[in-house]
């Protein structure tokens, strides 16, 4: 079964924010500059700087070269410029200039987002104003087949993002591959855009 974009347990209006519909009751839990990141109705846009860390199995740093991965850096610069998308966000992530493409879009499960042919599937918690990302599936896309990846061949992706200042957060990603352990984790400070009127 291919991507569910726009269906949600929850059914609420699909005019309504990605996250909002996804997380329901809970969206009201996040902090301030949370939400603000996520009311995509058209464009948001981020910059920061972030540490990247790389893995440094032969394996990791092979699959990081293969998928144009950001180069290890202190304090990368980052800019973010999600844009609504259907029923769904493009996520264009840039790290001091090598861009990450990533769609999301609402599951069954909760929150989904697709990086080439791979799709990952979370459900996501609020907690203290902060949001956490557990992942609870993986798999790949091909047309409209989709082909769960079993956990134990799956890379497992950990995120949170917490408030760290009236428009600012932090974001924490981490990707660990089986086996091989970390394949990639960014961690740093972003602060939102105004956003023209």
């Amino acid at each position: 079964m291919g991507p569910e974009i726009g269906v949600n347990r929850q059914s609420t209006s699909v005019t309504a924010p990605l996250y909002a519909r996804v997380l329901g009751a809970s969206w009201h839990e996040l902090a301030e500059p949370l939400r603000c990141l996520h009311t995509a109705r058209a464009i948001v846009r981020a910059h920061g700087d972030v540490r990247i860390e790389c893995g440094r199995h032969p394996v990791a740093r092979m699959l990081a070269r293969m998928l144009r991965l950001p180069e290890p850096s202190t304090a990368a610069g980052t800019r973010l410029v999600i844009t609504a998308h259907g029923a769904g966000e493009h996520w264009a992530r840039t790290f001091s200039g090598r861009r990450l493409d990533t769609l999301q879009y609402a599951c069954e499960d909760g929150l989904a987002e697709r990086f080439g042919i791979l799709e990952f599937r979370f459900r996501l918690h609020a907690s203290d104003g902060s949001l956490l990302y557990v992942q609870c599936d993986a798999a790949c896309l091909f047309r409209s087949v989709r082909l769960p990846v079993p956990a134990s061949w799956a890379p497992r992706v950990e995120a949170r993002e917490d408030p760290a200042g009236t428009r600012r957060l932090r974001v924490d990603v981490r990707v660990v591959l089986p086996v091989v352990g970390q394949l990639i984790a960014y961690a740093g400070i972003v602060e939102l855009e105004e956003t023209p009127p």
